[in-house]
Parts: C-alpha cells; structure tokens; sequence
C-alpha cells in the first residue's frame, strides 16, 4: 500500500511537533525548577541575610511587599511567582537556545550574562527600601544580579542534558514526557504565542523559498546582534543606577 504526498506530510507534523513538545517539556520543567530553587529560595535568602545584616530593617515591607526577616504567607505567593518566571525564561531560553556558539563554557557563560544584566537592572532601583535602607549596597546590589545570572547558567546545563537523545524526556512515552508543559497553564496566552510562533516557523521552513530564506547566515546574527545591544542598554542603565547608590 503506497503513502501518498499528503499522509506523508501529515505524518512528519506529527513527528515534528510530537518531538517539539517533548524538548519544550524538558526545558520547562528544568526553568521551573530552578526558578522556584535559584529565584525564590535563592531571593528570599538574599533578603534574609540583607536583614540580618541591617537588623533595623527586620519587619519592613519590601518594595515587593514581602516582610524582611521573616517566612510568612507571602513567601509561598514569591516561589509562585518566580517558578511562573522560571517558566516563561524557558520558554526564551527554547526560542533563542540555537543561537548559541563557541565551546561550551563560552556558551553557559554568554548566555548567563545577558540575563543577569537585563533582568538585574529591572531589579535594581535607586527608589524605595531594597537598595537604599539595607547595606552593604555592593552586596545587595551583587546578589540580585547574581541570581538570573545563575538560574540562565544552571538552565543551559540542566535543559541540555535533559535533552540528550538518549534522556528521559526524549525516550519515555509521550504522555509521560509532556504533563511539565501543563506548568504554562497559568501564562497560557504565553504559551499561545509561543506555538503560533513555532508553527509559522515550520510553515515557512517546509516552503522552498522560506528554508532558503531562513537559511541565510546573516539571521542568527541579526538576532545576537539585538540580543547584544539590548544587554549593553540594561548595563548602562545598572551602572547609573549603581552609581547613584553607592
């Protein structure tokens, strides 16, 4: 019995987004992960040391509404929020993780700074109590760079590996492999975008003219480029803002 063109057009969707799902899988659960463990855990301990180290501080209200010194209620919603971060940085890390180059330690470190970089501007601030009333200023200031810079270092490390053709995520059944992506459900419209995204990606790849299109070396580099210029705009912006804290 013969396939025809169209049967075998549908059957490669299939391996396609089936193989699709299961990378994204693994990378979600490894952003969550580590966004509930370097992003909340690792904040929260930041803030307490920064307390300890300001005792006067101890029972303040963050700029983030969170009590400093203390583990109340308000410490479950932060690991909620950061493992919902964790997330959408995996969904990033899934878009953009083809653009990275050079040996791997050029790898996990390029990727790591960006975020750190962008991510610890828009943390750092010169209002409110977070870097104005707990010192040492260097240190805060420190910690919560630190912290994306980790979390996009251990993700490139922890997806890869989940992602080796012979991992569990790859080799178990597929209903077993993809429940992380259930994670998204909260930031479905996200989740949306990401797929239609991924879809018009593969539309275009299957047509001669897009693969020849996409195909061209000056796209990844285009990208980087962005990718550079919106880190040097966040640096410049963290080193004002530290100036005028420190």
């Amino acid at each position: 019995m013969t396939v025809s063109t169209a049967e075998r057009q549908e059957e490669s969707w299939a391996v396609t987004s089936r193989r699709a799902l299961r990378r994204l899988a693994a990378v979600t659960w490894a952003g969550a992960l580590l966004g509930l463990l370097v992003g909340g855990v690792g904040s929260r301990l930041a803030m307490m040391l920064l307390a300890r180290l300001n005792p006067g501080a101890t029972g303040l209200v963050s700029d983030d509404g969170f009590v400093m010194g203390h583990l109340t209620l308000e410490t479950l919603d932060l690991l909620a929020t950061t493992t919902l971060i964790g997330v959408f940085g995996a969904g990033v890390y899934f878009v953009l993780r083809g653009l990275m180059i050079g040996p791997r330690w050029f790898q996990i470190l390029s990727i790591s700074l960006g975020p750190a970089v962008v991510v610890g501007s828009s943390l750092v601030h010169v209002e409110g109590v977070d870097f104005t009333l707990l010192g040492p200023v260097s240190l805060a200031i420190a910690m919560f760079v630190l912290i994306p810079g980790v979390y996009a270092a251990s993700l490139t490390v922890l997806a890869e590996r989940w992602l080796a053709p012979e991992g569990r995520f790859m080799t178990s059944p597929f209903f077993l492999a993809v429940p992380p992506i259930l994670l998204w459900v909260p930031i479905a419209p996200l989740l949306g975008a990401l797929l239609l995204g991924l879809a018009a990606f593969e539309v275009v790849r299957r047509t001669p003219g897009g693969a020849a299109l996409l195909g061209r070396p000056a796209w990844p580099w285009l990208i980087r480029g962005a990718l550079v210029v919106l880190s040097t705009v966040a640096l410049v912006d963290l080193i004002q803002d530290t100036n005028a804290l420190t």
